[in-house]
């Protein structure tokens, strides 16, 4: 999704919300199991989004928006409010909502969290789109090694 595209239509935020959703399990303050991992990549999987798709919608909308939860003391653990996780979402595709500006871990240590949950995730799905999700998501986030403090902005 390029810059421009920063409005979603009625439609495409209801296709995305179930994907929204089970991603935003990723960044819950809890140990993830194979089943989550098994879930996550279902419905990824049955989204119909492509892999490029997939993978902005993981690292540009929904990591922005609650990938902060893991960086707190208590953070959320028994699910996100979908009605809450939805309008956070598109609050900050549309600039008006940042993530915490600190944390217990770096951001840097939460993209590698994330990146490892995420390779768990992705060895549920078929190797045509588990492929290159991986590759994607090694180079998203270069820009990171920089100026870790300012990750919401390298986009």
């Amino acid at each position: 999704m390029s810059r421009q595209a920063q409005v979603l239509s009625k439609g495409e935020v209801e296709k995305r919300v179930p994907v929204w959703n089970a991603l935003s399990d990723l960044f819950l303050d809890t140990e993830l199991d194979e089943t989550t991992h098994q879930y996550i990549a279902k419905v990824v999987v049955e989204s119909g989004y492509s892999a490029q798709q997939v993978h902005d919608i993981l690292w540009r909308e929904v990591f922005p928006a609650v990938g902060d939860n893991l960086r707190v003391v208590a953070g959320e653990w028994a699910g996100f409010n979908p009605d809450w996780l939805k309008d956070r979402i598109l609050s900050v595709k549309a600039r008006n909502a940042r993530p915490l500006a600190g944390g217990l871990i770096s951001v840097e240590t939460l993209v590698k969290m994330t990146k490892h949950e995420w390779s768990l995730v992705c060895s549920y799905m078929p190797s045509e789109m588990s492929e290159p999700l991986l590759a994607r998501c090694e180079e998203a986030y270069a820009p990171l090694r920089g100026n870790p403090k300012k990750w919401w902005r390298f986009w």
